[in-house]
């Protein structure tokens, strides 16, 4: 499956991938992205994440490109040191 950000088809399947997930999650689940070693929360009542910065020096911004295509707000966490 093509998830190509900067093709419509890749960006149609990533927003795809991403809501379903989203979808199946509950309010304030946790959501840890091996690849990035990024932690989101889901708060699908707001349609909004936070992301958690401090784990690496820098966050996977296609996560945040996705979010934000599917209208959700992203709100950065800095320095999290959880």
């Amino acid at each position: 499956m093509n998830y190509d950000l900067d093709t419509k088809d890749g960006m149609d399947n990533a927003i795809a991938w991403t809501t379903q997930l989203f979808n199946n999650a509950k309010h304030g689940a946790k959501w840890f992205v091996p690849r990035s070693q990024m932690l989101v929360t889901i708060y699908p009542k707001y349609k909004a994440v936070e992301i958690y910065e401090g784990f690496m020096s820098d966050t996977d911004a296609s996560i945040e490109r996705v979010i934000k295509a599917m209208g959700w707000n992203v709100y950065h966490i800095k320095d999290a040191h959880l």
